[in-house]
């Protein structure tokens, strides 16, 4: 089981991921959007991050930015298929993330899942 904060600004992506990740024994804390997801960037307070990467006032590298400053280890799985490389300041990545590109099945997530879980 992990402890997942979704950041995903799409109300219908939103409810249907929280509703599938917590079917699949996480807990979830779904939030609309990375304004709303900086609030709850606390250590210890979640494995993964969720987020999509598109999304008005805070964008999802942005929110990854903010969230390796905050909670180091943090991991975090972009969905929509943003690339890794702009979350790299000079030689050294500002986090690690993966990346989910839509359209994707839901046993896709759950691998992504374990795998960071794993890592």
């Amino acid at each position: 089981m992990a402890r997942i904060l979704l950041a995903a600004q799409d109300d219908v992506l939103r409810g249907y991921l929280a509703r599938t990740l917590l079917r699949q024994g996480h807990a979830v804390s779904p939030v609309c959007g990375g304004r709303d997801a900086t609030t709850h960037l606390v250590p210890g307070a979640f494995d993964i991050l969720i987020v999509q990467d598109r999304m008005d006032g805070m964008d999802g590298p942005e929110l990854a930015r903010r969230a390796g400053a905050a909670v180091p280890g943090l991991r975090v799985l972009f969905l929509n298929g943003f690339r890794v490389l702009p979350l790299k300041e000079g030689a050294r990545p500002v986090l690690d993330a993966e990346a989910l590109e839509a359209p994707f099945h839901l046993n896709r997530l759950a691998d992504e899942i374990d795998n960071l879980l794993a890592a």
